[in-house]
Order: structure tokens, then sequence, then C-alpha cells
């Protein structure tokens, strides 16, 4: 019985299972800080725009406008001019007067007495706003609260408005905290509510503000209106004059505030909307997503049909019944997944089929998930590549079908995988004596000979068989083609590949786990500072692949760099390496740092036309500029001199791209390479840097190449400076940069950043 923790590690293991956890944390994230973003508000003020509603008419506004101000000859009414205002509102049959404005008047004020008297008359049927203010000691905040010769007979109301993010929305409370203790607010008191609540509510701006009624203030104190406008209905006096501050409606158009609370209480009047908050459209979506983790699921028709009822239908319907849906949080969860799905998709479709054949690849095998009971078999064309340099064009896809269509003579169902110069299949054969019976009658039929176009073409092979049904595909996929190779180095048609011998086994699965170790970030990259001696700052730094195994621990780097060499997968590792080393560069250059970095370039990708194209791809993903990227040319000793290599350097340094040749001095780096190659920079190996004040030897073998690149207009690196001694004495031989334990341990980019600021800080100071 498999046990819970292996169960979720297989689970993890699942790239569609991970786009799934992601996209959930995803939603929870954007859930938990929504109301810090203005999305929703955006969203629902758009669902807003799709109704349309008229006031009742029960509120109408007083307007101080610019005909009021006009005719007063003032820039403000006084306390006089209210209490005539309040007056002939009362006596037209008006049921209350409110006041969206804060007042600052005090008793001596013209008119003030007036006001008293009126509010006396009609008691607790005026209400005054109350603001609040910064007090002048900057810190605490007092209540604006109108003069005690008005408080005896009037009420008072909160005018407090939140407005969030971008004035997307606005929550008004249903009451607010004061001096005088806590107040309604003016919403609440004009829909008549009849007890002090507690929190915010959003007020519905599918309200036309165009329908609410108003009447000038002074046509109010003139008398010329109808009393049929005020008889029986609420009166709040706001300013609506040019020179008011406007506030902008969401998604339209600017209007006076004492609107926004006609429209808030109004809200009330009807029943505020019941929030429901982002859970529910999280969890419906989050059901859809977990169970659309199977391939090509998650996009199906009837899936994304459900998302778009879930998060576009549903939230208008319900804002119809008064229900409020938050759905943002949930929208970017399936437009996440739904994006990493299809980007899956096609990764696969692309990945999974060899381009040049049209079989699937190694990688579609690699792919399939669990075990498989039948034996593996890997079959290795000794002379592929001499095949198909021998034709012109593309003929790979012929030789492919060819062979595709021996194997499948005595075993007509298998699926044949292909890649480069290898074949493997799962047999459905059962008994390995069987088998290899049945792929010596292969190797006789393939014998006779395959014509291609008219020409007959003499192919030979070599095959490994994996036996050991219990592990992963991966796994025995990388044993065959080992047992494959071990046929050709010993010239058998057939190795067995033999489980008994563990380390064996470890490096022969070493090249399948290393893909997986990559994607689930157990291969990372670690920074080795670059010290300019002329400077002595940290001008760069040299990016390197680190394994951290969780059972083996740190894996040599030769170890599976060599393995990846061989197999012909460094292009991934370099392409992993790569791009966290430019994203680290680009984001010490936009911090203002003039930093440069360094990444191994094998001699084996010199010869990969991609290699131009994958640069380039990756320094415009980041928007890094090619002089700060470095590429050191490594294992100098496999690099030829035709002129396809040659041309690559060439096409690489027009791109803006810096050379370096790594491991000067070893091998076959040495004078003649750095006549050659078209490097800005040469790397003088450790060897020669651990004993360079104490050898005389290597001290003069140091000089000599320093001076020889200077001669040449190379910059020179010295690797492995492990003692101040040392970097003095490179220092004085003219060395331009150093790299080493004394300057900087190979660390991950976190710590990287924080030694590079202890360095300009005290290079500063």
């Amino acid at each position: 019985m498999t046990s819970p923790i292996v169960k979720m590690q297989e689970i993890w293991q699942n790239r569609r299972w991970r786009i799934a956890l992601s996209a959930l944390l995803l939603g929870v994230f954007f859930g938990t800080i929504g109301r810090a973003l203005p999305l929703e508000d955006i969203f629902i003020a758009a669902r807003t725009k799709l109704r349309y509603d008229k006031a009742d008419g029960s509120i109408v506004v007083i307007k101080i406008d610019d005909k009021t101000l006009g005719e007063i000859h003032d820039n403000d009414v006084n306390p006089g001019l209210d209490a005539r205002l309040i007056e002939n509102l009362m006596k037209a049959g008006a049921k209350e007067v409110f006041f969206d404005r804060t007042y600052p008047f005090s008793a001596q004020t013209r008119g003030s007495a007036d006001l008293s008297g009126t509010l006396k008359r009609y008691p607790e049927r005026v209400y005054f706003g109350v603001a609040r203010k910064l007090s002048s000691q900057g810190g605490s905040s007092l209540n604006m609260i109108p003069d005690r010769a008005f408080l005896q007979s009037s009420r008072l109301v909160s005018l407090a408005v939140l407005a969030q993010t971008l004035n997307m929305a606005y929550s008004f409370p249903y009451s607010s905290d004061s001096v005088v203790g806590k107040l309604p607010s003016l919403a609440a008191a004009m829909a008549g509510l009849g007890e002090i609540r507690e929190g915010f509510f959003r007020p519905d701006f599918a309200i036309d503000h165009k329908t609410i009624p108003s009447i000038s203030y002074y046509d109010v104190l003139e008398g010329k209106f109808d009393p049929r406008q005020v008889a029986g209905r609420k009166m709040v006096v706001g300013w609506t004059a040019s020179t008011t501050e406007y506030k902008p409606l969401p998604l339209g158009g600017f209007v006076p505030a004492v609107y926004f609370h006609v429209i808030a209480a109004h809200t009330l009047q009807r029943g505020a909307a019941l929030p429901l908050g982002w859970l529910p459209a999280f969890l419906v979506v989050a059901l859809l997503i977990v169970t659309g983790v199977g391939r090509g699921r998650s996009i199906a028709p009837l899936r994304l049909a459900g998302l778009g009822i879930v998060l576009l239908i549903l939230p208008v319907v319900l804002d119809r019944f008064g229900v409020e849906l938050e759905v943002v949080p949930a929208a970017i969860m399936a437009i996440y997944a739904t994006w990493r799905a299809r980007t899956l998709d096609k990764f696969r479709d692309v990945s999974e089929t060899n381009a040049a054949s049209g079989l699937p690849s190694f990688q579609a095998l690699r792919g399939q998930d669990g075990t498989s009971s039948g034996l593996l078999v890997a079959l290795k064309i000794r002379n592929y590549a001499g095949i198909v340099r021998s034709f012109e064009g593309r003929i790979e896809g012929d030789l492919a079908g060819e062979i595709q269509r021996r194997i499948r003579i005595s075993e007509p169902d298998v699926i044949v995988y292909h890649e480069g110069g290898m074949f493997a299949w799962l047999s459905n054969l059962t008994d390995i004596v069987e088998l290899f019976e049945n792929l010596e009658g292969l190797h006789r039929i393939v014998q006779n000979g395959i014509v291609i176009g008219e020409t007959e073409v003499d192919v030979g092979f070599n095959c490994g068989v994996d036996s050991n049904r219990g592990n992963g595909l991966g796994n025995r996929l990388a044993n065959a083609i080992q047992s494959a190779e071990e046929a050709v180095r010993s010239d058998e048609l057939v190795c067995h590949h033999d489980d008994a011998g563990g380390e064996v086994h470890w490096e022969i699965s070493l090249l399948t786990s290393l893909d997986r170790a990559i994607d689930n970030g157990e291969v990372w990259v670690a920074f080795q500072p670059k010290l300019d001696l002329a400077t002595n700052r940290i001008i760069g730094a040299e990016a390197l692949a680190r394994w951290s195994h969780p059972e083996r621990g740190p894996i040599s780097p030769e170890k599976f760099i060599g393995i990846a060499e061989e197999y012909h997968r460094i292009e991934r590792i370099t392409r992993f390496v790569l791009d966290k080393a430019v994203r680290a560069a680009a984001t010490l250059v936009r911090d203002g740092h003039d930093f440069s970095v360094s990444v191994n370039i094998s001699a084996q990708l010199l010869r990969n036309p991609r290699l131009p194209r994958m640069i380039a791809e990756t320094l415009a993903a980041h928007d890094l500029p090619a002089r700060h990227l470095t590429l050191e040319i490594t294992e100098t000793d496999r690099l030829d001199r035709s002129a396809k290599t040659l041309q690559m350097m060439e096409e690489l340094v027009a791109a803006g791209l810096r050379l370096s040749i790594d491991d000067f001095g070893t091998g076959n780096a040495t004078i003649d390479y750095l006549r050659y190659l078209p490097a800005a920079e040469v790397k003088i190996d450790k060897v020669f840097i651990r004993d360079v004040d104490t050898n005389t030897g290597d001290h003069l073998l140091v000089q000599s190449i320093i001076e020889m690149a200077h001669s040449l207009g190379r910059e020179v690196v010295a690797e492995g400076v492990e003692t101040a001694v040392a970097m003095a004495v490179l220092k004085s031989l003219q060395c331009d940069q150093v790299q080493g334990y004394y300057v900087g341990r190979p660390v991950p980019f976190r710590d990287f950043v924080t030694q590079l600021q202890d360095t300009r800080t005290r290079s500063s100071g």
C-alpha cells in the first residue's frame, strides 16, 4: 500500500498538479489582499453599469450652487440664512433637514441667534454633519463639532466616507466614533435606520444621481419653489457650486459629494447588498481546476463555459437580487491555471514529438506516469550520423520510418520512440530469452539492407534491455540506453542491464534524475564573485550549477555535467543556468550596479545552431544588454577548429557578447587558442595560481600569460585565489580580475547580493 508521503511526492511530481496547487495559492493570496487592490472594485463598477435605477424622490438636495453664492454676494452661507432656509422648508412640510457639511460658526456669528431659535421651534428635526480633522499637534485627531448653541435642539451625523484605491469604490460606515459618542452616518440617518449599527456597506451606484430631485438654496430662501417638492420629504443641504470639490463616480463622471450620501441612503432604504466575499467563487473555480488536472481537460469547452458562468454571468445575476459576489481572486486563479495548462500542452506536444521523424520522442516515454510491465529496449544505430550526412536534404524521417516498420514486423502494436540515432520501445514480450531471439531476427532483417529513395543503406545497430519493471520509465530508459552504449563498446548485439550494481545503477539513472531535479528545484545556481584588482570592487560573478540531492546530498558538478555532456543533454542545464544568471544580472543592473555575469558554455554547444537564438531570447526576456554577459568556453580539449565553430564564436561576439577562454594553461587551452579564438578574456587555471606566491615556475608562467594576453588585447582573470598574499602577487603582475575563496565562495544569489552590498558599503566608507 502506497504511503501518504509517497503519494504526495507522486502528486507533486505531476506538473499539472503543481499548476493546480500554485493556482490555488495564487487565488488565496489575491483573496486575502483583495481589498488592497482595485481589481474587484473595477469589476463591480463595470457590473453596476449594466443596471439602471432611479431615485425614489424621498430625499431632496438643497444645492448651495453658483446662483446662491452670486445672489448673496458671499462665498458661503451663514447661520442667519440657514435659519430662513429651515423655516421655509419646515413650513412647506419637510420632514427633516440634514446638513452635508461641518458647521464651524460660533454663537457670536451673525445670525446665530436666529438659527438657535429656529432649531428650538423644530427640535430633533435638523442634523448637522461632523467630520474629522488633524490636530495642530499632528498625531491625534479631533471631531469638528458644531458650537454648543446649536446642539441643544439638533442632532449630529457622521460625514465619514472611505474611498478605496483609485476611487473605484466607496465604503460608507453605518456609524462612527466621536468625542460625543457613536454617531450614525448621514446616509444611515437619512435612510431612517433606528439603531446604531457597526460596519460598512457599499452604495449602489446603479442609482442615477441625475434622478435625485434638487432645489437651489437661494430659491428656497426666496420661497420660489413648489411646496409639493418638499412636503413629507427629507432635505439634505450640500455644496454643488463650481468651486466645490467634486468626487469621481466609479467608471464615470464627477459629482458633488452630497449626491454620494443620497445614493448611499437610498441603498440602505432598499437594503444594502449581502456581501458573500471571495470564498464561494473561489471554491467553485478551485473544484473545476482540481477536477481538470488531467491533460487537456482543464481547457475543455464545457469547463471553460462553467468558468465563464461562475465568473461573469453569476455575479451579474446575483447583483439584481441584492447579493454581492467577489470573483477576481477566482478569475485570476482560473486565468493562471488555464494559461499554464495550455502552455504545458503546447510544450509537451512539441517536446514529445521528434521533429525530424514525427515519431514520439524519448521525452514522451519519460513523461508516462508510473511503471510498465514490459521489457524496455533501446536500439542504437552505430552509423546513424554518417548515414544522415551522406544524403542531401532531410532523410531522417525516411530512415526512422524504415526502422519502425522492421521493429513492428514481430510486434505490430508497439510504440516506437525516437531520439537521434536511438530508438526505444516497450516490448510486449515478457520472457527475456524470447526477446533476445526476437532482436536477433530483427538484426538479420536489417542486415539485408534498407532502401531509402533509390539507395540501399547498410545499417548496424546494438541494443540495450532493461527488465526491472519496478522502476519508473525514466530510469529504465536511462538504463537501457546505457546498456546499448555498453553493447556498442563490447561489440555485442544486446546487453542486458544488471540492477545489482548499486553505484553503477545510480550513475545510469542520474541522467533521468537530472531533468526532474531541475524541475523540482534541487538544481540551483551559485554565484562566485569576480573582483576587479584596479578598483577593489566586485564587478561580476560566475554562475555555477549546483545539485543538492535530497538523499545523496551535494552531487559533484563534474559528475552530473560530465554525464549530461556524454548524453548530449548539456543544453538543458545550460539553458537553466543561463536563465538564472541573466535574471540575476538584470536585477543588479536595474539597481544601478555595473555588473556582468559569466556562464560556462560547453564546446559541444558551440556546434549547436540553436545557441545564439537561445542566448538572445534569454537576454530579451530579462531585458539585459548583451555586454553584461560573458560566455566561458569550457572543455577546450574538445573544441574543434572547423570554420563552423569559429563562425559560431564570431556570431556570438558580433551580438555583443564577450567570450572567455576557461582553464587557460591546461589541455588545449594554450597559446595557440589565445591567438585562434575571438575571446576578450583569459582565465588562468587555478593549478597555476595555488602556489604563485611560493613557486617560482608558477610565478613566471602566470606573469608570461598575463603579459602575452595583454599584448593581444585580452583581459586576464585568475581563478582559485585563496590567500591575500596570492592576490597581492597577482595585483603586482597587473592581473585584471581575480576569483576564488579569498574573494568569495559560490553562494545563492540572495547571499551574493548581501555580500555585494557589504563590499560596496566598505568601499564607500
